[in-house]
């Protein structure tokens, strides 16, 4: 049996209508078929605490999976997460909603369950629907696990000062969940045919958390894995010039940065930072091995031919180029909010107006996270869920251009210390509006701005408001998108949700456990 066609839909916008009404011809024999538009599978792959620039086709060294897809589908060159930490960001690519919408604002706040998630959408589509996570942050205790009918939570790697600070599992676990249970489904060529195991009829969504990544950066086989007590003192190392009392990558996620770390710190790696940086490398690059296992045992399988594979991540990693230090959450430079998104369709796919997706597309159009839900529904032909602030992507990836509007990303840290006793618990943390290549960022606990131009300084090491004279066009730039922000932030309606404190009981028991926590 040849493969199953793609079969294009009427697309949802008016003026595309006489010119396309041929090629939207095929929509009127699926129906009365009962075919459904789009992919038949759509694999969401997420990449945890990953740089973009860490991947080979965003110009870092070779990933060779990640780099196949990007030449073999689309890749989106600016990515801005909508915020720099794991639970809050995925709940923004499950929702296509900012986090003060969605209402999640760090690691430990649960997904409201009015929330919409993708997973929930897809379900109701009649997806078979499955979640295999790295780490405990998107823990089901959490409520991510709306709208999977399988996820799979289980986790070998505990917490210690040498594992990590959250329960996760390897690269390779991760994989080998995935393919054991499309073979427990008896998943053969999607058809009923191939491999002796059965038949997989129903239409998958499959979404696999990738965390090897985040600290403390233990690639398998490493001799001298990272640990984060090493993370510790090399933030130590980067504090020491500028502050009496170096208070340490905790005394900073706790407390917050001092406003000289933000000014002045950072730009050449110091002490342990080149072994800590090559840890980071070697786990990216493992991960990415997997992934080409994943995608491998996806096409043995008979599902790959048929599916969307998308791959992202959450957020990245600063390691010395700023103040913050070997983390992220504490603020909102692209070295955390720069993440990758490649998109890659099955052959001869075609968008919603019946244009063939082209291989091999990079887009420099500045996009979020949040526009994967609104894309996915256009493509699929999905009623749009409420509360989606994202945009389709599809036009886009046509050879249309977007509509010009503004990327929001907001920090998660510090903790508690700087959260409002009512209302959103990020009010007081830094957050930024991207403006094309001009980026704002307003701080208000350290009562700070940067205006940054990120095609002449990717870097972000030139505030172009800072110092006496600033030019009186950046000036002005920076007044109009302050407004801008604080609309965004004055709109802010976050679904209630309060921290659930279990997680960080459980890691104090562990710790006292180990000996590394005192009773009090």
């Amino acid at each position: 049996m040849s493969p199953r066609p793609h079969l294009p839909y009427i697309p949802h916008r008016p003026h595309l209508l006489l010119g396309r009404a041929l090629l939207a011809l095929p929509l009127f024999l699926a129906a009365a078929c009962g075919g459904d538009p789009g992919p038949r599978h759509i694999v969401l792959i997420s990449l945890d605490t990953t740089r973009a620039d860490h991947l080979g086709c965003y110009g870092g060294a070779p990933t060779p999976a990640i780099d196949s897809l990007a030449r073999e589908g689309v890749r989106f060159s600016d990515v801005t997460a909508p915020a720099p930490t794991t639970l809050a960001s995925h709940t923004s690519m499950m929702t296509g909603s900012w986090p003060q919408t969605h209402g999640v604002a760090r690691n430990g706040f649960p997904v409201h369950p009015a929330n919409r998630m993708l997973a929930e959408v897809l379900s109701e589509r009649g997806f078979h629907t499955a979640a295999f996570l790295g780490s405990f942050a998107l823990e089901s205790r959490f409520g991510f696990d709306q709208g999977f009918a399988h996820f799979d939570e289980r986790f070998d790697i505990l917490v210690s000062p040498q594992d990590g600070d959250q329960n996760q599992r390897r690269a390779a676990d991760v994989t080998d969940a995935v393919l054991e249970h499309l073979d427990g489904r008896g998943a053969g060529d999607g058809r009923g045919a191939g491999d002796g195991r059965g038949a997989v009829d129903e239409r998958l969504f499959l979404f696999a958390h990738y965390f090897d990544a985040h600290a403390p950066y233990a690639p398998p086989g490493e001799e001298r894995p990272g640990t984060l007590l090493d993370l510790e003192q090399a933030v130590r190392v980067h504090q020491a010039p500028f502050l009496e009392t170096p208070p340490g990558l905790m005394g900073v996620i706790t407390g917050g940065l001092h406003p000289r770390l933000v000014r002045r710190a950072g730009g050449e790696p110091l002490g342990d930072d080149q072994r800590l940086a090559e840890l980071y490398a070697a786990e990216v690059a493992e991960v990415d091995s997997q992934i080409g296992r994943l995608l491998a045992g996806l096409a043995e399988r008979g599902i790959l031919d048929e599916a969307l594979v998308i791959v992202t991540g959450d957020h990245g990693e600063t390691f010395w180029e700023h103040g913050d230090a070997w983390n992220h959450g504490l603020w909102v430079y692209q070295t955390t909010v720069a993440i990758p998104l490649v998109m890659r369709f099955p052959q001869a796919a075609r968008g919603p107006g019946g244009e063939l997706l082209s291989r091999g597309q990079s887009l420099d159009t500045p996009v979020s996270t949040v526009d994967l839900v609104p894309t996915l529904c256009e493509l699929l032909d999905l009623p749009m869920p409420a509360g989606v602030e994202g945009v389709s992507l599809m036009g886009l990836m046509e050879g249309s251009s977007l509509a010009e509007r503004r990327l929001y990303s907001q920090a998660t840290q510090p903790g508690a210390r700087f959260e409002p006793e009512q209302g959103w618990e990020n009010l007081h943390k830094p957050r930024c509006v991207r403006a094309g290549r001009y980026k704002f960022v307003h701080a208000p606990y350290l009562e700070l701005e940067q205006l940054f131009d990120l095609q002449d300084d990717p870097g972000e090491r030139t505030n172009l408001i800072a110092g006496p004279n600033p030019k009186p066009e950046h000036r002005a730039l920076a007044r109009r998108l302050r407004v801008e922000l604080d609309r965004w932030v004055g709109a802010a309606r976050p679904l209630a949700s309060e921290m659930d404190v279990s997680q960080t009981r459980e890691v104090m028991e562990r710790l006292r456990a180990l000996g590394y926590a005192g009773d009090d």
